[in-house]
């Protein structure tokens, strides 16, 4: 796929992310097409409107967790539309992790409407 080795080549020119990561890997989410949905306008009529990333994020996940590409105890997902405008912010991260250590999810606090129906059903944990 072109624009995977376009990926794979930024990554490893001179000045790019290589400078943050040891290495890279282009793997395979194998998401069947009628699953692979990403349909914004639809978000109001269609439940799984945001079936697709859901779907990439579980499968990046499982392959992590397999061990089959190195032993890991945690990951940081990067969506594909983000775009660093910080300088070293991979540090910020790292030393948000160091600080806030141990814990499942580490991020900000969802700020959105779309869980008001069942927002005091959600456990603490």
């Amino acid at each position: 796929i072109k624009s995977v080795d376009e990926i794979m080549d930024e990554f490893f020119s001179p000045g790019g992310w290589s400078r943050c990561f040891d290495n890279i890997y282009a793997i395979e989410a194998n998401i069947p097409k009628e699953l692979d949905l990403y349909i914004p306008s639809a978000q109001e009529e269609l439940y799984n409107w945001v079936n697709g990333p859901n779907r990439q994020f579980e499968a990046a996940f499982r392959i992590i967790q397999s061990g089959e590409w190195g032993n890991y105890d945690g990951f940081y997902l990067m969506e594909g539309d983000s775009v660093p405008v910080k300088n070293y912010w991979l540090d910020v991260i790292l030393g948000e992790i160091d600080a806030y250590k141990p814990f499942a999810v580490l991020g900000a606090q969802y700020d959105g409407d779309k869980w008001d129906a069942f927002y005091e059903q959600i456990p603490i944990s």
